[in-house]
């Protein structure tokens, strides 16, 4: 029973997500361990593909594929049968006309559907966060799956005075089944154009991970074994790919599918007639027990929260960098690698915005692809943001700018003062899990013996943002990158920055590029771990 249990975790996805892991990935090991903030969604066999008795699945991969293992609708219903957040409701179990801090509450979600009857199955995907306007103070919520269409919020409470419920849905199972469904059938949804250039002559093609039945230039990467592809010219060699972009995006989803995930469905608040808490200050204050923030940190839940708009970590005794030269005294004398997208590239504005002596060179590159770099002559460090490799959804590049982490990593030698600022997560939603997995077992490989030849580099890892809203893009297919990605790295001394929590439970809308206070808060925290007190 224990082995048929185990199964039926691993086969909730579907083949397709079968078949591009055995493509796109290889075997290694890693532990057990999921990320906080949310529990682990378990599926049944009635949402499995058949696995054929030949094939082969490694410790590692099983491991994955039940962390992000999703209770899918028992079958596909019409519209009026999916989640309804104007209909959906939650109360608050065991209410109080006063709390206190340091004590949790729970509130009971129940799902409804158009028809505003109660849902049967679970699979929704809710977010929940206590908050105070005028407190400026925000922390998550945990959200547990019932199963059987109930949901809880718990929460910890963390400061004194008003304090108010809210509960969004993000998406129906319904919709995350399609999410589910297209990610691993479609990963040509997004496509990317390659320059080819030679002699005067100017062709450009369709690129992506894999173009398969087409005749195409391939491209791998001796260090990693990966491998791009792009539609061979009808003029030119293959040799004579020179840039890079976006393409764009296909719409792959029928009429019927795009009533699902309309944006009147997705991330809506849960109508609700709670009035505001009023918590007391805890009357026997502890002392801090946070220590100092070092690497291998475990985030607990919630990993902090906001109180007048500035982040108050639960991991460690972060520090608030208000004046430049508290950053220019903890970067003396350091290189900070900062290697990813977008997201992190706000981290390194946000340094150059804010220390006056922290000052851009020119390199003479499109700007939002990079690579980066600002130098502090006067207090001896330096700052770069490099995009990674393919798949990446920027603007015109040359080729040979982008570079694989993991090569990067490699040809660093045991530097002092050197700290690696890592992210990869938003430019693969839109692809198989089994791409990730190998992006991944390729970086962990190099921070791995990054970290024995020069065990004091410091090495950080940004988690995702939540705010995603694009096409083929949601919070849910973040959420199973940000947990395959907490999972690979569990075992390594290295830091996880939990800004998923970060930017979903501010007082401020959701935006995947999120505003400065809360960028300025984010590197904070980074810069807490680099130099810790």
């Amino acid at each position: 029973m224990r082995q048929i249990l185990l199964w039926s975790g691993i086969l909730c996805s579907s083949w397709f997500i079968i078949g591009f892991l055995y493509r796109f990935i290889g075997s290694d090991s890693v532990s057990k361990k999921y990320p906080p903030n949310y529990r682990r969604h378990t599926c049944s066999t009635k949402n499995s593909a058949v696995l054929p008795s030949t094939m082969h699945i490694d410790e590692e991969l099983q491991t994955l594929l039940k962390m992000i293992a999703w209770p899918l609708p028992p079958a596909r219903r019409t519209f009026e049968f999916s989640t309804n957040p104007m209909s959906c409701h939650y109360v608050l179990l065991l209410p109080r006309t006063t709390y206190t801090v340091g004590e949790k509450l729970e509130v009971l979600i129940t799902a409804r559907d158009h028809k505003s009857r109660p849902k049967t199955y679970g699979g929704d995907l809710f977010q929940a966060k206590l908050h105070s306007p005028k407190l400026k103070a925000g922390v998550s919520g945990s959200v547990i799956d019932h199963y059987n269409g109930t949901y809880t919020a718990s929460f910890l409470l963390v400061w004194p005075g008003e304090t108010l419920i809210s509960v969004r849905l993000i998406h129906s199972s319904e919709a995350i089944s399609i999410l589910h469904e297209k990610r691993d059938s479609r990963p040509d949804k997004v496509f990317f154009h390659g320059y080819f250039e030679l002699n005067g002559t100017r062709e450009v093609m369709e690129c992506n991970f894999d173009l398969p039945g087409r005749n195409v230039c391939e491209y791998p990467d001796p260090v990693s074994g990966e491998k791009w592809v792009c539609v061979r010219p009808k003029n030119l060699p293959c040799d004579s790919y020179r840039e890079h972009s976006s393409g764009g995006n296909r719409n792959i989803l029928s009429k019927e599918e795009n009533v699902f995930l309309k944006m009147s469905l997705t991330d809506q608040v849960i109508p609700s007639k709670l009035r505001p808490l009023n918590v007391l200050p805890q009357n026997n204050l502890d002392n801090d027990t946070r220590g100092v923030c070092t690497p291998g940190l475990k985030n607990p839940d919630p990993s902090g929260f906001y109180f007048q708009d500035q982040w108050e970590s639960r991991v460690c005794t972060n520090q608030h960098f208000n004046d430049p030269s508290n950053v220019t005294a903890c970067l003396s004398g350091k290189v900070v690698y900062m290697f990813g997208d977008s997201t992190l590239r706000q981290w390194w504005e946000c340094l150059v915005d804010f220390v006056p002596s922290l000052q851009k060179i020119d390199l003479h590159v499109t700007y939002h692809p990079g690579p980066l770099l600002a130098t502090d002559a006067e207090h001896n460090y330096l700052v770069q943001w490099r995009a990674h490799q393919k798949p990446l959804r920027m603007q015109r590049t040359w080729i040979h700018e982008l570079r694989y982490m993991a090569s990067e990593l490699d040809r660093l030698g045991d530097r002092k003062g050197t700290v690696i600022v890592i992210t990869c997560w938003s430019h693969f939603l839109s692809y198989p899990i089994g791409m990730y997995v190998r992006r991944m077992r390729g970086l962990r490989g190099a921070v791995t013996r990054l970290l024995e030849r020069s065990p004091e580099t410091k090495v950080l890892i940004k988690s995702a943002n939540t705010g995603y809203r694009f096409a083929h893009g949601s919070d849910w297919l973040s959420w199973q990158l940000e947990t395959v990605m907490r999972a690979m790295f569990s075992k390594l001394p290295v830091t996880i920055l939990d800004v998923w929590q970060m930017t979903s439970c501010h007082r401020l809308p959701e935006d995947i590029h999120p505003p400065n206070v809360i960028v300025k808060n984010e590197v904070d925290l980074m810069l807490s771990f680099i130099c810790p007190r």
